[in-house]
């Protein structure tokens, strides 16, 4: 009977230590579904990929900003187009804070057809 406890424990705790080990090398990646596609950002190489999931004239663009630096410093990239997907890569600095807003947009260059659908913070 002893010796069952101590297998399950073991079995427990490695069970656990996969886990975390794996969810320590996910946050190199934030990968996110938003309204009209998705987005994902890989801080390693600061690399940015979206996708266009939605049928119709609306795009996604997406812009970063490094709320770390002196100057602070923004880049963006977008797509249009249903199932379509552009990668851009950025150059940010290892560590700085980074902002990260998704629009969806039908002219853009029109800043009034932009509608803020998702944003959120993340390291590069």
């Amino acid at each position: 009977m002893k010796f069952r406890k101590s297998m399950l424990a073991s079995m427990v705790a490695a069970g656990v230590a996969l886990t975390l080990g794996t969810a320590g090398t996910a946050s190199a990646s934030s990968y996110y579904s938003v309204p009209g596609g998705q987005v994902k950002f890989t801080s390693k190489g600061e690399i940015l990929k979206v996708w266009d999931t939605k049928a119709g004239k609306t795009g996604l663009y997406v812009s970063v900003y490094d709320l770390s630096a002196k100057n602070p410093t923004m880049d963006w990239c977008n797509v249009k187009g249903k199932g379509k997907s552009k990668t851009c890569d950025m150059k940010f600095k290892n560590g700085h804070k980074l902002e990260i807003n998704v629009f969806s947009y039908t002219k853009l260059n029109d800043h009034s057809t932009r509608k803020l659908v998702a944003g959120w913070k993340d390291k590069a």
